[in-house]
């Protein structure tokens, strides 16, 4: 099992689907015992969320401005079930 640091280090790679068979179970695993690290690993999920949206609303109130408030409500609903699977799980 890894340790926090290693955890960081992989972090990345966990988000984009990266890791191999062992180091994702070795992730899965540290993760069902650490608060903290699970807490990281959703915090580094919803800045790249974020980032991948406001990118996408920037290109959309250029392009499209009637669909930056769809894309800002698309936002907050996954914002609450990403908060509602952090609390049951």
């Amino acid at each position: 099992m890894f340790r926090c640091s290693e955890v960081a280090d992989r972090a990345s790679r966990l988000i984009d689907g990266e890791l191999g068979f062992w180091p994702l179970l070795n992730m899965r695993l540290h993760l069902a015992m650490c608060r903290g690290c699970r807490a990281f690993i959703q915090q580094m999920r919803t800045t790249c969320d974020l980032t991948q949206i406001a990118g996408a609303m920037q290109d959309v109130a250029v392009h499209e401005p009637a669909y930056a408030e769809d894309i800002q409500e698309a936002l907050a609903r996954r914002r609450a079930l990403r908060r509602r699977n952090l609390r049951s799980g």
